[in-house]
This record gives structure tokens, C-alpha cells and sequence, in this order.
């Protein structure tokens, strides 16, 4: 604006100012025109500039795409190569428990030496650590409850150790001793881990009674287990030695006490894991713990036992509410 305000005071006067006139006309024009073409070839030059790093965006978007696309494929394909190996482990794991189950005695086969049982078994796995045993040799029954070291797949695998040596204890050496039976079952436990050459110290706890139906005497032995009973709505103990079964120790002797107990009709002999009153829940989030256990059982002793079975479950899992089972739960039961 200041150089055209120059250009217009500077004009000529006179017969100069038409010649002027006309060259100012022609400038402009020629400015015009030459603003015109600057102006197309910027906008050409600018567009094909934007056009390249468009390509260039784009061709970096493509790549960053197929690379993600080829993540995602190899994320797919680990996830399903993942999810095969976990079905073919947890069909594994069934097939395990089948054989755990399988090995396990029958209600029925317990019924048939007293007036009424119930047996209560809750794996916190497929698999479990617990387990149970029962037979008879002659006119004496064997019962044991037998809680192992860990639960699933580790638990499994001791309960099933376990269960084979009092086969091998109790049904090929029809010894009905029960300190006898578990000073041998820590023998077998040791051996058969080689804990005497080893870090290992897994085992289990257990209790184990053997009655014998002529006379009604019972006689107990406890790895770190009680037998707990009830007779005309009173209810007592035959305490466990604090002694595990497995974990060998050179400096120990492991040897058991064995109690007896001269049992009456209608006496109801419970034995348990320690599962059940381990059980976190209840309002504050805390455990059932053994007096509660024990309140509970008697309770509920008069009821027949299929129904002190349902009983003890469904307040169990009312107890857990949102809470995770934290261990396998084992609870017998038998009335006489």
C-alpha cells in the first residue's frame, strides 16, 4: 500500500502521465499474471508435497497395520496352542481323578457293617490331597481319614502313594494294630520318597481306627488327626500324637500311641481333614475353625447321616459364600 501511495503522488504531470498511466496498467497486469502463476505452480508444488507424505503416511500405516495384523495372528495362534495344551492337561486331570474316585471305597460298602454313614469328600481341585480308606479283615473294620501334603496334582499323587501302602499294610498283612499300621505307613512313605537321600519332607496327617464288631472295641491312632465321638449327646476326643506321617528326621524315633475306646449302639465316630474348618467366610472373612466344627456336629448328630452330610455341605458352602475353597475337604462319618 505505502510503494502504490508512492507510485500514485510521484505520477507525472501533463503529456507524461498517459504514457505513465499506461505503463503503471501494464505492470500490474504483468504483476497480476506473474502472482497468478507463482501462486499455480505453489499450489501444485504444495499438493504434490502433501500427496508424497500422504503416500508416506500411509504406506507407514499399511506397514504398522500388517505388523499388527501379524501380531495379532501370532497372538491367536500361541492363545489356541495354549487353550489345546490346557484342555489336553485338564482332560488329563479328569482321567487322574477317575482313577482317584475309582480307588476310593463305596457308602455302600461301609454301610454294610454299620447302621449308617456318610462321607463327605469336597476336592479344592479336579484332583485331591485327602482321602479315605475302609476294609475289613475278619470281624474288624479299618476306617482312616488321610489329609497330604499339598492338594491337586502334588496332593494327588501322595494320597494315591498312601492309599497303595495301607493296601499293601493292612490287606496283605491283615495287621489291624492301628499304631503298628502307622509306623509302618511312615516307613513305607519315607522309603518310597527316598527322604532318608532327599530334601523332601511331604507326608500326611491321618487318623486311623480299627473296630472290631464283636466286642465293640475300638482302637485309634493319630498323625496329627483326632477321632472325635458322641455318646448320648456328649461328645469327647481320643487326641492324635503331634507326629506327621513322611518327613524323615534322623534324630527321631516316630513311633504312635495306640488308645482304645469301648465303643456302645448308636455311638456316632466322626474323623475329618482339616479343610472343613479351615474354611475362610462368614461375615468378617474368617475360618470355621475346630470348636465351631465340633458345635456343629453335634448339633446335627441325631439327624440320619446322608442328612448330616447335606447338613455339613450346604453350611460349608453358605460359610465360603464368595470366598475361594482354600483346601480339600474330607469329613466321615459312622454310626454304630
Amino acid at each position: 500500500m505505502h510503494i502504490l501511495l508512492q507510485l500514485y503522488t510521484s505520477v507525472p504531470k501533463g503529456p507524461d502521465a498517459q504514457i505513465f498511466s499506461d505503463d503503471l496498467t501494464w505492470f500490474l497486469i504483468f504483476s497480476n499474471i506473474f502472482l497468478l502463476i507463482g501462486g499455480v505452480f505453489y499450489f501444485r508444488w504444495a499438493n504434490k508435497r502433501f500427496r508424497e507424505e500422504n503416500k508416506n503416511l500411509t504406506d507407514k500405516l499399511s506397514e504398522r497395520a500388517h505388523q499388527v495384523m501379524i501380531q495379532k495372528w501370532e497372538l491367536e495362534r500361541r492363545n489356541l496352542t495354549v487353550s489345546q495344551q490346557n484342555v489336553e492337561i485338564i482332560d488329563s486331570l479328569h482321567y487322574a481323578r477317575n482313577i482317584q474316585t475309582a480307588i476310593l471305597p463305596k457308602t455302600e460298602t461301609i454301610l454294610q457293617s454299620f447302621k449308617d454313614a456318610f462321607i463327605l469328600y469336597k476336592p479344592k481341585d479336579i484332583v485331591s490331597g485327602d482321602f479315605y480308606f475302609f476294609d475289613k479283615i475278619d470281624n474288624t473294620v479299618i476306617l482312616a481319614i488321610a489329609d497330604c501334603t499339598g492338594h491337586g496334582v502334588a496332593g494327588a499323587f501322595m494320597s494315591m502313594v498312601g492309599s497303595s501302602l495301607l493296601h499293601q499294610i493292612i490287606g496283605q498283612k491283615h495287621l489291624v494294630e492301628p499304631a503298628k499300621i502307622l509306623e509302618l505307613l511312615n516307613d513305607g512313605i519315607v522309603e518310597a520318597l527316598k527322604q532318608k537321600e532327599s530334601d523332601s519332607h511331604g507326608g500326611m496327617d491321618i487318623a486311623l481306627c480299627c473296630i472290631d464288631l464283636n466286642t465293640k472295641m475300638l482302637t485309634f491312632a493319630g498323625a496329627n488327626r483326632p477321632l472325635y465321638y458322641i455318646r448320648n449327646n456328649v461328645a469327647d476326643a481320643l487326641k492324635p500324637d503331634k507326629l506327621p506321617i513322611g518327613g524323615f528326621r534322623p534324630d527321631e524315633d516316630r513311633v504312635f500311641t495306640q488308645q482304645t475306646l469301648q465303643i456302645e449302639d448308636n455311638d456316632i465316630i466322626y474323623v475329618y481333614s482339616d479343610g472343613y474348618a479351615d474354611q475362610f467366610g462368614g461375615v468378617q472373612g474368617k475360618k470355621i475353625m475346630t470348636k465351631k466344627f465340633k458345635e456343629l456336629l453335634l448339633s446335627i448328630h441325631q439327624l440320619p447321616m446322608k442328612e448330616q452330610e447335606k447338613t455339613l455341605d450346604e453350611y460349608f458352602e453358605s460359610w465360603r459364600g464368595r470366598y475361594e475353597q482354600v483346601d480339600d475337604v474330607l469329613v466321615a462319618g459312622i454310626r454304630i
